[in-house]
């Protein structure tokens, strides 16, 4: 029983420890149920991510993407120098904002307008391009794709 006792209480006082060192990205996802990667650039992004995003850039280079665990909801915040392709995207009022939450995104809800590509809208940045799924339904039926 003591054995016992000694165990329970060593779990006790190492698995805060442990959620300490592991960084708190790991208690972050467990408790917000959302997910964080990075990539650097736009060809890391289509060949290592499980989602799709035609509409980002080919020039785009620090690639944020954080997405919910258990929907397809995702954001995508990247540094790009291009505008967005036109028979992608198509500029509109915006409608909706990200539901998936990420530390470094501008204010979505301060853009008057945004793009619709397919079921992505993406906001302009000072250095690229904020983008995020599902965007309103209006807004998806006003894209080019």
């Amino acid at each position: 029983m003591k054995t016992n006792r000694t165990v329970l209480v060593g779990l006790a006082l190492t698995l805060p420890a442990a959620l300490l060192l592991t960084g708190c990205s790991v208690v972050e996802e467990a408790v917000s149920n959302q997910a964080s990667s990075e990539y650097p650039d736009a060809s890391a992004l289509r060949s290592q991510w499980d989602g799709d995003a035609a509409w980002v850039p080919s020039d785009s280079t620090s690639l944020q993407v954080a997405q919910s665990k258990s929907t397809t909801d995702a954001t995508i915040l990247l540094t790009s120098d291009l505008d967005l392709d036109p028979d992608l995207c198509a500029e509109i009022p915006r409608q909706s904002a990200p539901t998936v939450s990420m530390d470094d995104a501008p204010d979505a809800y301060a853009m008057d307008t945004v793009f619709a590509c397919g079921s992505w809208t993406v906001g302009a940045t000072s250095s690229g391009w904020l983008g995020w799924t599902p965007g309103h339904p209006d807004e998806s039926a006003q894209s080019p794709s």
